[in-house]
């Protein structure tokens, strides 16, 4: 064959006559693309003349004839209406061939054809039965890496005109159909490519390469995909919308142009589709983050203290009045304003709330229940469930700019780090916002693309919403976040809430040893992380939770227990638990010392030291300190209960954490500045040698 040309075999089943292989070439030229289409006379059936039966289509499946591509002598078919052209026949090189002319302005696109021979008024196509699919100006793509990939890049004078080069791909089982959308961040502009099922696809990976893209930083995309099970019948898919990236390293909010709905062929349930629709965002291709040479603090387990704080409650509200400036209020800035007050806790590590890309929905309501919440859009009480595990929330950026929230994150990371305090982030590894489509019924991400796979109990408008993170695709994912978190956002850890979820299998049964705990552990990268895993229900977890979670010696424990017991003896006056609080105090033993004769896995026998036991009162980042100790009922009381519940968290063997509004009130905050003291001075008295 020619350079630069495909070749594809053809086998029509059902044909008496059948042509044994076609060469297509697309050649780039000055003012656009040549194709080339030559099939060797030896291989086709006697005695007929080919034609080519033909159409350009973009993002649907109308074929189109511009008039400055179809070729002399053309006509079209008014059955089908596709065009159709002759072939010439070329007596020295025994082939028939046909050259068309395809401007550089209409590019991308696909010519899809077959052969029809008039003679005989049959047609060829592909083996499968369809027609060929021919990509002008984009290329097949690599199926890896998932998400957008840059493959080269011009050199320029100025940032906006390098001409880049990039690949998209993204994992669907269940699609039938893939587009890619793309659009620039303003909604200006919009192109949409329809993907071939025959060179777009491999395995259960859609992929393309486009090349010629302009200003990357300013383009944003997004997958429209389409299925067997349509939304109506309980399906996953719905064309109407454009689906999230789970690989997008960054996302904003776009308004999308009208060409968008446009393009869609079907309208959404409801007929209307309300505020910014999240896509993709290039930006991290342009964007260079200045470190300055700050590096990441490294804190032992046994002189690691923890304070959780969410970003829009310590950044808003009377404690935050005297130090955050109001242009802060609500951001990531915000916390750096507040820096002097999370020294002044004593506290060795902060614990981040969710700061993934998350959707809001009404406290209380069903998930999926909102009436008036968009994907990007801001509610009344909320409870925010992750969309995307790589990419920032944009909410918390200030300055209204959402395309700022990488950078101000990590100018929030240096920041502490520069003060020697770690930065764990929680990591919601089980409910999202795909519930029953996610806000208002509306797909975003995993429900739509693909939720058989993604979800537990699959996507459709009953989806649970549930991450299914027995699925290898899923645990890619979950693995890949986050050693993107720990390189390109230098964070120290991670608190994963609600781990249960990861202990169970494709089908919710509970594993022993979870392929993806496994991995977690043993993971190079993530190897000099601490890695927490808080269960909202240890009945959940391997055994009914009498050993915890899966370790293997190396992940933390969030200790339920011991929050439990606590509260018992000290707020509650329970009887019977003198000993039991015993064994809190020193370590938790029971949890975390080794156990090799019950016939357990090595990931739960294995013995870990105290440290590896995070002490608390509270699943991470709940409520307050006092309205837990009962201040509801009786103010002086609760404080006085709340004083030893601290004393008992700070000088237990283990890791200690509170939660930062715990500190509010300044007698609590004196007091855990003076017990860390404390702790500190005698730490060898609470981590002993034996346990080393």
């Amino acid at each position: 064959p020619p350079p630069n040309c495909h070749r594809v075999y053809l086998a029509a089943p059902g044909c008496a006559c059948c042509c044994s292989q076609i060469y297509a070439a697309v050649q780039p030229t000055e003012h656009g693309y040549t194709v080339v289409v030559s099939i060797p006379a030896e291989t086709l059936p006697a005695g007929v003349s080919p034609k080519l039966h033909w159409g350009l289509y973009r993002n649907n499946p109308t074929w189109v004839h511009p008039s400055e591509v179809v070729p002399h002598e053309s006509w079209r078919d008014d059955v089908t209406g596709a065009m159709r052209s002759h072939l010439h026949y070329d007596q020295q090189t025994d082939l028939w061939s046909i050259d068309m002319k395809i401007p550089r302005g209409f590019a991308p696109l696909t010519l899809g054809f077959v052969l029809w021979y008039q003679e005989t008024n049959q047609f060829e196509g592909t083996r499968a039965g369809c027609h060929f699919a021919l990509p002008i100006g984009l290329g097949p793509g690599k199926p890896h890496p998932l998400g957008p990939t840059l493959m080269s890049a011009s050199k320029a004078s100025r940032p906006q005109d390098v001409v880049c080069t990039m690949n998209f791909a993204v994992f669907s089982r269940h699609a039938t159909n893939m587009n890619l959308c793309l659009m620039r961040a303003d909604g200006t502009g919009y192109l949409e490519v329809a993907l071939d099922p025959a060179t777009n696809r491999t395995g259960d990976v859609w992929h393309v390469q486009l090349p010629g893209l302009k200003d990357v930083g300013s383009l944003c995309y997004g997958w429209r995909p389409n299925g067997a099970g349509n939304w109506a019948e309980g399906g996953c898919f719905h064309p109407a919308y454009i689906m999230l990236d789970p690989y997008c390293p960054r996302a904003l909010p776009v308004e999308l142009p009208q060409a968008a709905y446009d393009a869609a062929p079907l309208l959404p349930p409801e007929g209307s589709v309300e505020g910014p629709c999240l896509l993709g965002s290039l930006a991290h291709l342009v964007d260079l983050f200045d470190w300055e040479g700050v590096e990441r603090p490294t804190r032992t387990l046994e002189e690691t203290v923890i304070v959780e704080l969410d970003v829009a409650a310590f950044t808003t509200g009377s404690d935050a009045d005297a130090s955050v400036r109001s242009e802060h209020r609500n951001t990531y800035l915000g916390v750096i304003d507040r820096l002097a007050d999370i020294k002044a806790t004593g506290a060795t590590a902060v614990l981040l709330g969710n700061v993934f890309l998350s959707s809001n929905k009404p406290a209380g309501a069903a998930d999926g229940a909102s009436s008036n919440g968009t994907s990007a859009g801001a509610g009344n009480p909320q409870v925010r469930r992750p969309l995307s595990f790589f990419a920032p929330d944009t909410r918390f950026a200030a300055g209204g700019n959402p395309g700022d929230a990488a950078n101000q994150l990590k100018e929030l990371v240096k920041a502490v780090h520069k003060e020697g305090i770690e930065v764990l982030l929680e990591a919601e590894f089980c409910l999202t916002s795909e519930a029953g489509g996610g806000i208002g019924g509306r797909l975003q991400s995993y429900a739509g693309l693909d939720g058989d796979m993604y979800l537990r109990g699959g996507g459709g408008p009953e989806a649970t919403g549930v991450l299914n993170t027995g699925q290898p695709v899923v645990r890619q994912l979950l693995l890949d976040a986050l050693r993107w978190w720990v390189t390109e956002y230098q964070v120290d850890g991670f608190c994963f809430v609600n781990a249960e979820n990861l202990t169970q299998d494709p089908h919710g049964g509970v594993l022993d040893s979870p392929p993806i705990v496994e991995e977690l552990a043993s993971d190079p990268l993530l190897a000099s992380c601490k890695l927490i895993a808080a269960s909202a229900n240890d009945s959940l977890l391997p055994r009914s939770g009498v050993r915890g979670f899966p370790h293997y010696g190396v992940l933390l424990e969030w200790n339920n227990h011991f929050g439990a017991d606590m509260l018992g003896l000290l707020r509650d006056n329970a009887g019977g638990l003198l000993s039991t609080f015993a064994t809190r105090m020193t370590g938790s033993q029971d949890l975390f010392a080794a156990r090799w004769d019950g016939g357990l896995p090595g990931g739960l026998a294995a013995g870990r030291r105290p440290a590896f036991g995070v002490n608390a009162l509270e699943p991470p980042l709940s409520g307050s300190l006092l309205q837990l100790a009962g201040a509801a009922e009786d103010l002086d009381r609760a404080e006085i209960v709340a004083r030893s519940l601290l004393m008992a968290v700070l000088v237990a063997q283990g890791t200690p954490a509170f939660n930062a509004p715990t500190l509010s009130r300044k007698g609590l905050l004196r007091f855990v500045r003076g017990v860390l003291k404390i702790r500190k001075k005698y730490k060898h008295l609470l981590a002993p040698s034996m346990f080393d």
